[in-house]
């Protein structure tokens, strides 16, 4: 737990609350972030049972208190900055009935601001826009942030995701003006799932629709990652994703891989990912950054030592994607 300017905020490493993976099957099935919300809802029932424990109760219910923020994210609690006028919920697309919403973080620039779209990660299956906002600082450095929604594997199936991604675009196009955003200069980040997001939508859109991309720990190739936790026992998260097996998803899962949508109209990457990680495989960064060297597009790989999946990016670390943003969203940002 970390305490950052006056709130408390859940640190969402290896050891937090984090999706982490199964530990009889690494990297298939990551323990949800809603569970910590039975422990402590269960701690809260034994308090109860016995009623001269008065400590032991409030002591419950604050660890309720406590696990309701780990469970939706530190991001949903904290007001706004000095620097910055936020708007939440702001309703973007309503696929199927399916409401989906942005929370905008925009810096009170003397100039409309340039927007990071950032795609929350958890399989695929798991969180919202509240949650492990990784690049929440950057308004600091005269960039908005768009926190999207997206439908969850659970809800519908891919392409489903993408297009919820591609609908905030068109919805910043349209209407970022009105919040003071610039929206002729948008960015994408995202991390795990979303950084598999961010990474498709970077290479399918193209520049300079989208003028960089920040992929955090990203898979990049479906068809290697879902055959790596292919299971005749229960299906992979992948294959939750695809809708079926992945051997009888292969167009599709090959569809949804950013590598094989890497041309020399790509934006410019900047890809973090954890030398220890074992969900996924750096091998999955590496890959898609040779593509990306190999058609002349301006990309780094990042590989942090000691980290495996779902780490805070420390403050050099985000001082070096808001300079990456700032260099080729162009002109100043920060006034």
């Amino acid at each position: 737990m970390r305490f950052r300017e006056g709130r408390i905020c859940l640190a969402a490493e290896e050891g937090a609350i984090a999706p982490r993976a199964n530990e009889n099957h690494p990297g298939r099935e990551p323990t949800s972030i809603h569970a910590p919300m039975a422990t402590f809802l269960a701690s809260l029932t034994n308090a109860l049972k016995n009623r001269t424990a008065i400590l032991g109760f409030f002591g419950a219910v604050f660890l309720v208190i406590f696990g309701a923020l780990a469970t939706v994210g530190c991001a949903s609690y904290a007001p706004a900055r000095p620097w910055e006028r936020n708007r939440r919920k702001l309703q973007f697309a309503a696929p199927q009935g399916h409401k989906l919403y942005m929370d905008l973080y925009v810096p009170r620039t003397a100039r409309p601001a340039p927007v990071v779209v950032w795609i929350f990660g958890g399989s695929w299956k798991y969180g919202s826009n509240g949650y492990h906002l990784n690049l929440r600082d950057l308004t600091a450095s005269g960039m908005a942030i768009a926190s999207i929604q997206y439908r969850l594997s659970g809800t519908a199936k891919y392409p489903a995701q993408l297009e919820d991604c591609r609908a905030a675009m068109q919805w910043l196009r349209a209407n970022g003006a009105r919040y003071g955003i610039d929206p002729q200069r948008i960015g994408v980040s995202g991390e795990s799932a979303g950084g598999h997001l961010a990474a498709l939508l970077g290479t399918i859109e193209g520049a300079p629709s989208i003028r960089a991309v920040c992929a955090l720990y990203p898979p990049t190739d479906l068809v290697a990652l879902g055959r790596r936790y292919e299971s005749p026992v229960r299906p992979s998260d992948i294959d939750k994703l695809l809708g079926g097996p992945i051997e009888q998803r292969l167009a599709l899962a090959r569809e949804a891989s950013p590598v094989n949508h890497v041309t020399s109209k790509s934006p410019p990457f900047l890809i973090f990912h954890g030398a220890n990680d074992t969900l996924v495989p750096v091998a999955q960064s590496e890959e898609l950054r040779r593509r990306l060297v190999r058609v002349g597009v301006q990309s780094r790989l990042v590989v942090v030592p000691g980290k495996g999946h779902w780490f805070l990016l420390d403050r050099g670390q985000i001082a070096e994607v808001a300079r990456f943003f700032q260099r080729h969203f162009g002109s100043a940002v920060s006034d």
